[in-house]
């Protein structure tokens, strides 16, 4: 696999799950503009009292997104000026998400890494592992943004937000599958 191949079989998807992250993040603002339900409730939420807040979802999102963009382009990532405890706004969240897409679609698809070269990153603090480039992205870095964002997608949905499965699938649709953007599944019925 070329470095470009390697580029566009991540940082598509990298943007496009940033891009339905921000989408996301306006959707908390919607529905908080039209109920009782804060911004800040809404931000703050989670799905079990031992999971992380939605604040982290979007830390951890952004964090894999610039990982991804960094250690396949052998840069030095992003050092980020807060930590996830001090994400604590909705603006402060869009400031992130907007840095994190702009960063990975600076990616210049030349310098992309031969994906089999090695690759050191940390799995969790502390925890720092050597994997090649395409084992990082392809079995770490991208399933864990995925989860990071379908955590977030769920925050909103157990706090009655009014989003559907195609609010997270568009953004991934309008590139491979375009014919099906904005067509919801299993008969019209939101997920």
């Amino acid at each position: 696999m070329s470095s470009i191949a390697f580029y566009d079989s991540a940082v598509p998807h990298v943007t496009a799950g940033l891009n339905a992250l921000i989408h996301l993040l306006d959707k908390i603002e919607e529905h908080a503009a039209n109920s009782s339900t804060s911004v800040d409730t809404l931000i703050n939420a989670r799905l079990a009292p031992d999971m992380h807040p939605l604040t982290f979802q979007v830390f951890v999102v952004c964090d894999a997104a610039m990982q991804i963009a960094s250690r396949c382009q052998a840069i030095d990532p992003i050092v980020w000026e807060s930590g996830p405890g001090e994400l604590k706004t909705l603006q402060d969240l869009r400031k992130r998400a907007n840095a994190a897409r702009d960063f990975v679609q600076e990616s210049d698809p030349q310098k992309f890494v031969d994906p089999e070269l090695d690759v050191t990153f940390n799995m969790a603090p502390g925890k720092y592992i050597t994997a090649k480039a395409r084992e990082f992205v392809n079995g770490f870095a991208l399933p864990n943004m995925y989860f990071h964002i379908i955590t977030m997608y769920n925050i909103l949905r157990s706090n009655r937000v009014p989003i559907g499965k195609v609010d997270y699938l568009d953004f991934f649709l309008g590139r491979y599958v375009p014919q099906a953007l904005g067509v919801a599944c299993n008969d019209g019925e939101k997920q």
